[in-house]
């Protein structure tokens, strides 16, 4: 049995379920692929990546169920999103949450790598649609294609939206940056920050961005109890994970499973995100400081703390610099 846990989405080698978005006059508008299918009940860990071409389409819609985080590069964009209309720089990330209509405006490439959670899909209807796509293109487009179906489920249209008032990107909730986060962490060789708080995401996952010094290196507990799943836009990371040894670099995404023990370490000055979110790293820090201030003595025994991190499913056993 292979196990893969470096993904590079740039590599072709990842690249699942081949998906081409055209206009009713034929021209693509949406280039995209999967990288990493849906797993558990709470359907997380869905990794998908496209690249946009200009087009004047908005496609406003929303989902009954599906949470969306995209992070953007290549070039800015028009973001529609709750009555507003805002342009989004590259870089910044931006969430959409069930019932929250959203669509876009495209006037140069522009590429969204994504990451969902909720999203009323299995794996076997994301492979059966690519398939269809790949052998049938026309096939949604027939009179003979039912109506109703898995593919797409959770996906509604709505008409093009009138009279939208022009925002900056910085007043709107849906958009945030490394450089704009809700909540910021430091020790020595890491800056934690908060992109999406768990609350914005009904309770299932927290952004977090790591903007890491060079030579900042982490390790996990022997037998971590939960997947995680990283993405790196910044930098060269090197991993170990078991035995293996890899380096990440901009554009790739690590999932290590659960009870592999790993390793961290900043090769250079990079940005990485914890985009699996299942850590409570906001309330571990609240009470992580509140420990060092009003109980030093739990704060300085190793038990404590451990059952601190137990208690909010942090699986780090030690920080510091090489």
């Amino acid at each position: 049995m292979e196990y893969q846990f470096l993904y590079d989405a740039n590599d072709k080698k990842n690249w699942m379920c081949p998906i081409l978005q055209k206009e009713p006059n034929g021209d693509v508008w949406e280039d995209a692929h999967t990288i990493q299918g849906a797993t558990g009940t709470k359907s997380l860990y869905r990794m998908t990546d496209s690249i946009f071409y200009p087009q004047p389409a908005s496609h406003i819609h929303f989902h009954h169920k599906a949470h969306e985080i995209f992070f953007w590069s290549m070039s800015g964009f028009y973001l529609y999103v709750d009555g507003k209309k805002t342009l989004v720089d590259p870089g910044c990330v931006t969430l959409f949450r069930p019932y929250e209509p959203h669509g876009f405006e495209f006037f140069a490439p522009t590429r969204k790598i994504s990451f969902f959670h909720g999203m009323d899909s299995t794996w076997e209807d994301v492979q059966a649609g690519g398939l269809l796509r790949e052998r049938r293109p026309l096939a949604r487009s027939s009179p003979e294609f039912p109506i109703k179906g898995t593919m797409l489920p959770d996906f509604v249209e709505i008409e093009p939206p009138a009279d939208l008032e022009e925002v900056p990107w910085q007043s709107l909730p849906n958009v945030r940056s490394i450089d704009t986060p809700q909540y910021v962490m430091d020790f020595d060789g890491v800056s934690m920050r908060m992109i999406f708080a768990r609350w914005e995401n009904s309770g299932t996952a927290e952004i977090w961005g790591a903007k890491m010094k060079k030579g900042f290196t982490m390790e996990s507990n022997l037998y971590p109890l939960k997947m995680e799943m990283f993405y790196v836009t910044e930098g060269e990371v090197k991993f170990k994970v078991y035995d293996e040894e890899f380096v990440a670099r901009k554009e790739c995404m690590v999932k290590i499973p659960r009870y592999a023990k790993y390793t961290i370490e900043a090769l250079e000055d990079s940005v990485m995100y914890d985009v699996g979110g299942q850590t409570q790293w906001f309330l571990f820090f609240e009470e992580y400081k509140s420990y060092k201030k009003f109980l030093p003595e739990k704060f300085s025994d190793p038990e404590a703390m451990a059952a601190l991190k137990a208690k909010h499913s942090c699986e780090v056993l030690k920080i510091g610099m090489k």
